[in-house]
Parts: C-alpha cells; structure tokens; sequence
C-alpha cells in the first residue's frame, strides 16, 4: 500500500511545491505546514462522504447488559450510510429505526412502541466518546452488531490511528483521492485555479461512493435478487415438523 508520503509528494508537485526531504520534522515551515493541515481536511471529508471498506469501516458486536447505554470504541467516527448499519445479531437480522432528536426519544420512552423493531440512537463527540443507546433496552444475553466508520485513515507500526507522525506511514484511503483532495484546496486557498482538479476529484469520489454502497437502480417489476442475505424471508422460527 502507498505510504502518506508518497501521496503528499505527488500533490506538492501538482501545487508545483519542491517536494521535501521527509515531511514529519517540516511543520515549523509555513508552507509544508499548510499541506499538512489540509491533508488532514481532506481526509476528514473522504471519511465523511464514503463508508470505505475494512479497516476503515468496522463491524462490532454489542452484547445487552439490560442497561439502555453502551460505549462506543474510540476510534468510532460515525455510523455507515445504511439502514443496516445497526442490526440485532439473531437469525431474523431486524435492523434498528434511527431516532434523532431528543424529543422524539424522550416521547419514545414515555409513550413506547408497537412492533418488535428496536430504536437507537448515538451521542457524543470524537473528544469526548460516543455511545450508543436503545429503545427497547438490550436484554441480557441478546446481541447488537454496529456497523460504523472508524476516524483511523493511516496505519502507523501496522496498527491503525488518525494523526501521521512518520513518513513510513501507511495510507488506508485512495491515495490518489488525497493527492486531488489536498492538491484542490491548496489551489483554492492560494487564488490559483483549481475547477480541473477539483472536478477529478469529485469524480473519482463519487466514484469511489457508488463502488462501496453498490449503484441504486429503479426496477419495474420484480428484483432479480436479494440486496442482502436477511431479506430473503425466513420466519422466526421454523417448527420441528
């Protein structure tokens, strides 16, 4: 895989910047200073835009307690852009309903449901932690897979993290993607043009956004297969004999 490096040098030459001797040691200069920081805007935004594959995107398994709250790992960014992002781990897969408001939780545990879908919602920040909380609350012994983001975009010593500390770093996201993304806004903040460059950019992004979540199609008539294994129907249980 492409180190950091290797993907900074090549937008410091589409910037026409002298490509540096190491870039880790060079935030004391002005100008590496800027690629730096804006590196690390454009890795906050492919990681906004896009539910890239494993290890970026991470699947985990929550088991109940019988409390409403459980934490979330550290490097938790968000949640994927699907519907199944978070789903109870048992044979019939029922994914969990979004709740995003406070008043439309607090009027969910007054009132209760119907139904046996589960809702969620997450709280907190990247500083702070986040955690995930359900309605009804997870049994014990019952199960939860969360399927979310990680904001770890880089691999330093093999193990994943979100700030670039050495130019053997190894990078997780497209390293063209990065070399356009931080190639365009430094053009834009410098009044250079930069419509080409941000236009491959876009392209190649959404692109790379059809590829994870798969080309929504309109289909008259019936589907020719299942988007998923759960959406074949199978009962809740199926009887002995």
């Amino acid at each position: 895989m492409a180190k950091v490096s290797d993907a900074m040098d090549d937008a410091a030459l589409e910037c026409a910047v002298v490509v540096p001797n190491g870039w880790i040691g060079k935030s004391s200069q002005r100008t590496y200073a800027e690629l730096i920081s804006i590196l690390n805007l454009t890795a906050e935004e492919l990681l906004d835009r896009v539910d890239w594959p494993d290890p970026i995107t991470v699947d985990i398994v929550i088991t109940g307690s019988g409390v409403e709250s459980y934490d979330l790992p550290a490097d938790f960014k968000r949640l994927t852009h699907d519907e199944y992002c978070v789903y109870e781990t048992t044979t019939t897969r029922r994914f969990g309903i979004p709740v995003k408001t406070n008043g439309e939780w607090t009027n969910l545990k007054q009132l209760g449901s119907a139904g046996g879908r589960r809702y969620y919602r997450t709280s907190g920040t990247e500083e702070d932690g986040h955690r995930i909380s359900t309605y009804r609350p997870l049994e014990t012994g019952s199960s939860l897979t969360v399927s979310y983001v990680s904001k770890n975009w880089l691999a330093h010593d093999e193990s994943a993290a979100s700030m670039w500390v050495d130019d053997d770093d190894t990078l997780l996201l497209p390293k063209r993607l990065v070399t356009l993304g931080v190639a365009w806004r430094w053009k834009k903040r410098k009044g250079l043009p930069f419509a080409d460059v941000l236009a491959e950019y876009e392209a190649k992004l959404a692109r790379a956004a059809n590829e994870a979540r798969g080309v929504r199609k309109i289909v008259f008539g019936e589907p020719l297969y299942q988007k998923a294994p759960w959406d074949v129907p199978v009962p809740d249980f199926i009887p002995s004999s």
